[in-house]
């Protein structure tokens, strides 16, 4: 199967398409404490976790600040996706990882053709502004 057919499979079936051939083109593992994004830093992937959790983290002053662990079926990264801008926080491994990493112009194919992942993205970047809400309420 091509990259691009690979890339419709996972556009239209989302978990569904989640073969071997799929986790072995996109899989990635990461150990605990590996650094998937960095702040500060221009990269535009995007992950979706399949096992595992992240913590998301902001630098202060020489020390990081958890801001949220976030979990499987989570999409990350996708902030940067959008606005192309340089990562606003560290993600790092929180244990094991498995997530499926794409690229900017393979995860566009996937996003353009489908509705699905619009609503996903949606979904996503509704809770993450929910959470910073709660976040700043504490202050």
């Amino acid at each position: 199967m091509d990259a691009y057919n690979e890339i419709m499979k996972i556009a239209f079936q989302a978990e569904d398409a989640l073969d071997e051939t799929v986790i072995s083109r996109f899989g990635h593992r990461f150990t605990d404490k590996q650094v998937l994004i960095r702040e500060g830093e221009i990269q535009q992937k995007i992950f979706w976790i399949l096992d595992g959790e992240v913590y998301i983290t902001r630098r202060m002053g020489d020390k990081y600040k958890v801001l949220a662990i976030l979990g499987k079926g989570e999409l990350i990264g996708e902030m940067s996706f959008f606005d192309k801008s340089v990562r606003s926080a560290t993600v790092i491994a929180k244990g094991g990882v498995h997530a499926l990493e794409f690229t900017r112009e393979n995860f566009a194919d996937i996003y353009a053709a489908s509705p699905m992942w619009t609503r996903r993205l949606l979904v996503s970047l509704a809770k993450r502004i929910r959470l910073m809400v709660e976040k700043l309420g504490q202050f």
